[in-house]
């Protein structure tokens, strides 16, 4: 993961880009729209409505919205099969969101906004967040050319899904869970409760 909680409170911001292999498969896509709104809606309330690494509001246009509900995973190749493993959830303003989609950012002509965030929140230079975008790059060169099993057990007791009673789905098997991407409908029965577990936001 590229967010990290230290010791004293603070926390450290780093660029991030999903490997290309995973670009797409996320809860927003596997889970029912209402219940990824209550969980982004939960989130947000839990952060106070800002911004968990900046502490400061999304600004929208003239005014503010929620911050976004950020999923936070982690990549093992050192498993017997490599997992992309859901490690929680975190409320991001849309500065701090975007550091995270860096490679989105570059497409887009936002290289310069990441940079400022980065420098912003860690008190870095440019020199600094430029060589932890390098690396960002040189991590999403590594990790895209693995394809992941996917890890859900930390949403055990809130979801269930058919056939996959561990929460654990091959790589091969990833496609019949939905794509935001390619818009692919989730083809798996999937069971949400209500109680959405603290464990998520416990990264």
């Amino acid at each position: 993961m590229t967010i990290i909680r230290n010791g004293d409170g603070s926390t450290t911001l780093g660029a991030d880009r999903l490997p290309g292999s995973v670009w797409g498969s996320n809860l927003r896509a596997i889970l029912p729209t209402s219940r990824w709104v209550a969980l982004s809606r939960r989130t947000a309330e839990r952060a106070g409505r800002v911004c968990e690494v900046c502490d400061q509001p999304s600004f929208y246009g003239e005014g503010t919205r929620n911050p976004d509900c950020h999923e936070m995973w982690n990549f093992d190749a050192t498993a017997s099969h490599p997992v992309q493993r859901l490690e929680g959830v975190i409320a991001l303003c849309g500065a701090c969101h975007e550091t995270q989609h860096s490679g989105l950012a570059e497409l887009n002509d936002r290289w310069e906004s990441v940079i400022a965030t980065l420098c912003r929140v860690n008190g870095w230079d440019r020199a600094d967040a430029e060589a932890d975008i390098e690396r960002s790059r040189e991590r999403y060169r590594d990790l895209s050319n693995t394809e992941w099993d996917l890890d859900l057990t930390l949403l055990n007791g809130w979801v269930a899904l058919d056939g996959y009673p561990d929460l654990v789905v091959p790589s091969e098997d990833r496609a019949t869970l939905g794509n935001t991407l390619d818009k692919t409908k989730r083809k798996l029965s999937l069971i949400v409760g209500a109680e959405i577990p603290d464990a998520i936001w416990r990264w």
